[in-house]
């Protein structure tokens, strides 16, 4: 079938949670990684034939064939024309060396032939290199920039602050083994409703509101921004990354700080702090799902399922962007996309108030089959 239908759940729901948890023992170390890593070879990278717009590694016969193609993609050229499809190329690329060249079936991608590598190959040579697009990143604020400033330090530094707090009053709260057993639960359910939560919230601001809308008008702009230069998320740094995200979180762990503490809910405060920081930290899976190297701790964490790959997110990145929308692990992503979730809810929005999506707008037949109640073909 078609890898980039929904994949199906994971046949051992419990083995994946227990595996998403070592993700938050090992994040710190992973966000200090130095700085290099986020700009090195961005909008650079494998492009086998990025410059007569193919991409991939799709229809190679023969594993000479296949070498050939790898060996190419290896010289990291930067290729032409400078456009959004020269990085999902590259993007595509990597995915497939860093999956050892597996066959990729991609929407929209044609057969590749020996004399098709042969010809990019000889454009590559003999003309000239353009300067790319992705080189830099492109913001969509007047005052927004890739820099880390005392704001993003005190306001995460605020957040690790009070998780600590409510981490400390759970445990002083917890007894016996029962609660000890209750914990692990309590923590692998809230990493897969926050999960959909972000795949909830990744379809809001996509689909609905702009930049005056009040309190997430800047989130809104950036994520719809986001889909015509997906590179610039690659630039940022954890913390300037992460802000616009932490600081709608801040009063709401807030909230829960004033109204829990000493009260003996250990399992709501878990719950609380792993909620919120899935969320945050969800924003930085994006980024690294986005970038064309990754370290190779990254990419194993990525192909094992433990962090949102490359392959699953970049099947977000299709006009009219109506699906995959759950950015923290991925693994909700199956459930809600085979169930019409989100085009159910669309119909619920517009029957109210008459807002269509922008997906709709990008693709008029999704209208069509949703109003009709046709969910199978609302694709």
């Amino acid at each position: 079938g078609d890898p980039w239908e929904p994949e199906p759940l994971p046949s051992n729901p419990a083995m994946g949670l227990f595996r998403l948890v070592s993700v938050v023992l090992v994040w710190s170390a992973v966000a200090r990684a130095p700085p290099g890593i986020n700009r090195a070879g961005v909008f650079r990278g494998p492009a086998v034939h990025a410059s007569r717009g193919l991409s991939g590694l799709r229809g190679l016969r023969g594993e000479s064939l296949q070498r050939k193609g790898l060996q190419m993609a290896a010289r990291e050229v930067i290729a032409a024309p400078p456009s959004l499809e020269v990085y999902e190329a590259q993007l595509r690329d990597s995915i497939a060396l860093e999956e050892g060249a597996r066959t990729m079936s991609l929407p929209f991608q044609s057969e590749i032939k020996e004399s098709d590598i042969k010809e990019s190959e000889r454009k590559q040579a003999t003309e000239p290199k353009r300067k790319s697009r992705g080189k830099e990143p492109e913001m969509w604020l007047d005052d927004d920039s890739t820099e880390v400033t005392n704001t993003h330090r005190v306001t995460m530094g605020l957040v690790w602050g009070m998780s600590i707090l409510l981490l400390t009053d759970a445990a002083q709260h917890m007894t016996g083994p029962m609660d000890s057993l209750l914990a692990p639960l309590v923590v692998g359910f809230t990493m897969l409703f926050a999960d959909a939560f972000s795949g909830l919230f990744h379809w809001a601001v996509d689909n609905y509101g702009n930049l005056k809308t009040p309190i997430f008008g800047s989130i809104i702009h950036s994520f719809q921004g986001h889909h015509s230069a997906p590179w610039t998320i690659t630039f940022r740094p954890f913390l300037n990354n992460v802000y616009k995200i932490a600081r709608v979180v801040v009063p709401l762990m807030a909230l829960v700080v004033a109204t829990s503490i000493g009260s003996g809910l250990w399992a709501w405060q878990i719950a609380a702090v792993v909620f919120f920081n899935m969320q945050i930290l969800g924003q930085e899976f994006h980024k690294l799902s986005h970038m064309i190297k990754t370290p190779p701790t990254i990419s194993k964490l990525q192909n094992s399922g433990i962090l949102l790959s490359k392959r699953k997110h970049l099947a977000h990145h299709t006009s009219p962007f109506e699906g995959h929308y759950c950015i923290v692990t991925g693994h909700m992503n199956p459930l809600l996309d085979r169930t019409r979730f989100f085009r159910r809810l669309e119909r619920v929005v517009y029957e109210l108030g008459g807002a269509e999506p922008n997906c709709w707008k990008l693709k008029p037949e999704l209208k069509e089959a949703v109003l009709k109640g046709d969910y199978k073909n609302a694709l």
